[in-house]
């Protein structure tokens, strides 16, 4: 017998991997858990803050195709956490929308790469998605930049996407359970 057909009557194929929403779950939480042990280290590591925001982005993906898959549907081969709160059926502000838009763009490259693939996704990037972040403003001579305490992905706004996918999740859990016990009671 070989390892496949073994995995196969263990059921631990990639069919049932892909569809088990536990295993996305346990995975987003892990990765919830690491982005919050990295905020607390932030300053002491090198690229502290991308290294929190891409575990924050990953944590919030994983969330999300939990999320879908615990609703019957298929997890999204994409990084875009726009479509993937859509596809789990959650409607953020539109505040949270521009976080998840930029945690997005963490996920495909910034997190990982000094660019992008190409220098129309970079141009995209700085004058569209990254200036949503950005509070520009100018008394006489003087020009301040800070970042916009409503957008950008510090723990607390991270924290506030994350609480409002897992009571999701958390919701979905009840039904599935509520349906579950009533199955059994009728077939008892």
């Amino acid at each position: 017998m070989d390892r496949n057909e073994i995995r196969r009557i263990a059921q631990h194929t990639f069919a049932n991997q892909q569809s088990n929403q536990e295993s996305w779950y346990r995975d987003a939480v892990s990765y919830y858990e690491g982005a919050n042990v990295l905020w607390q280290h932030k300053d002491s590591i090198s690229g502290g803050m991308r290294v929190f925001l891409t575990n924050a982005a990953l944590s919030i993906e994983l969330l999300l195709k939990a999320i879908t898959i615990s609703k019957g549907g298929k997890a999204a081969k994409t990084h875009e956490l726009t479509g993937l709160a859509r596809d789990a059926g959650i409607a953020f502000t539109k505040n949270q929308v521009a976080t998840l838009e930029l945690l997005g763009e963490v996920l495909k490259w910034s997190g990982r790469y000094p660019v992008p693939n190409n220098e129309k996704a970079w141009d995209r990037y700085y004058n569209d998605v990254h200036e949503k972040h950005v509070i520009r403003e100018r008394d006489g001579n003087v020009a301040t930049i800070r970042a916009n305490r409503e957008t950008f992905p510090s723990i607390e706004v991270y924290l506030m996407l994350w609480d409002i996918a897992n009571q999701k999740w958390a919701e979905i859990q009840l039904q599935q359970a509520t349906v579950s016990t009533l199955r059994e009671q009728r077939n008892a």
